[in-house]
């Protein structure tokens, strides 16, 4: 007996991510001064990346101000 497959979905591989969700993960990034430093160079390192349109490199010194941005991870 032959399995019915799924089609293929891209939306299957959307997720909801957060800023705020990556930095339960990695709490070491609540340290920095993103005034002084890239939030998304820190989030690349760790395989994520800001997909929010509205960021701005460096506006904000507390990654507080970066909670409600959208992150995606990097495949």
């Amino acid at each position: 007996m032959k399995k019915n497959k799924k089609p293929f979905n891209p939306n299957d591989f959307d997720t909801n991510l957060k800023v705020e969700d990556v930095v339960k993960d990695f709490p070491q990034l609540l340290e920095s001064n993103y005034k002084e430093i890239s939030l998304n160079e820190e989030l690349t390192k760790l395989n994520y990346e800001v997909a929010s349109r509205d960021y701005e490199d460096k506006k904000f010194e507390s990654i507080d101000e970066y909670y409600n941005l959208d992150v995606d991870y990097i495949v």
